[in-house]
């Protein structure tokens, strides 16, 4: 690996993916850290330009954390930072559990896994899944007239979003269908409720395991930061401290850029 840094910064399901979206954030990260820094921000499968899974097939972590080793692998590294938001997070933390030695040091932004269930959820869950699945599947997609109109969908979402911004991130995370119509790229598979219910006891077992630094980032205006039920994961995680960012929601790296990636940097480097 020599003194480059690799770093992957996997996605989130819930809204559209690309590389794009972490564009400001990878800029300022990148003036941060050391010139020889290499970022790595790969798009998960059914996100972005990745492929989507064939008929039948579904999406679920193994997947992404196997993804996720085979693009380590690709790459040679055997020891890098790892970064992730959200479902990322969730991923990076999967990994650097099961794979203690390679992660340096690890951020989660927003990301230390959904909110617990009990065994008792998982009929129901999976009896949801089936029916989303039949009902929806991939027809439940919004056709867009243009970039704008999918620019526009993006700020009544995220409001804090700048107008130049959403139209950056519209135009890479979205591609005109065969009626020329303008639609996302992700699968919209991601939009039914998966099948597997997520549980702490298990998600404890990971991050126990973590070895290296970790940096947990909130956003100050995100739901995620009112959640009682982290402190427990929080817990056992052996070396870790937790940091809010000013005027971010969920979308940290849209709302505040600058300030994450200067918390980062400064979490890498130190």
């Amino acid at each position: 690996m020599g003194r480059a840094r690799r770093r992957a910064y996997p996605a989130d399901p819930r809204l559209p993916r690309s590389r794009a979206q972490l564009a400001g954030f990878g800029r300022g990260l990148g003036k941060e850290t050391q010139p020889n820094a290499w970022i790595i921000a790969p798009d998960c499968r059914g996100h972005g330009d990745s492929g989507w899974v064939g008929a039948g097939g579904y999406y679920y972590f193994p997947d992404y954390v196997f993804d996720l080793d085979c693009v380590v692998r690709e790459l040679g590294a055997t020891s890098f930072n790892l970064i992730g938001h959200s479902m990322g997070g969730t991923i990076s933390l999967l990994y650097a559990g099961t794979f203690p030695t390679r992660v340096s040091k690890l951020v989660l932004i927003e990301g230390i896994g959904p909110v617990g269930m009990s065994f008792s959820d998982a009929p129901l869950r999976m009896g949801r899944w089936i029916s989303e699945v039949n009902e929806r599947g991939r027809r439940h997609f919004r056709q867009y007239s243009s970039v704008e109109a999918g620019a526009n969908q993006l700020r009544q979402t995220n409001p804090r979003l700048s107008p130049a911004m959403a139209l950056d991130l519209a135009g890479a995370a979205m591609k005109q269908n065969d009626k020329g119509k303008w639609i996302w790229k992700f699968d919209p598979l991601h939009r039914t409720a998966a099948p597997q219910p997520f549980y702490t006891a298990q998600a404890l077992e990971f991050l126990r395991r973590i070895e290296c630094p970790v940096l947990i980032i909130d956003g100050k205006e995100s739901r995620q930061i009112r959640r009682t039920d982290k402190q427990e994961r929080y817990d056992v995680i052996t070396n870790h401290r937790c940091v809010a960012i000013d005027g971010a929601g969920h979308m940290v790296h849209q709302d505040n850029p600058e300030q994450l990636a200067e918390v980062v940097a400064n979490f890498l480097e130190s």
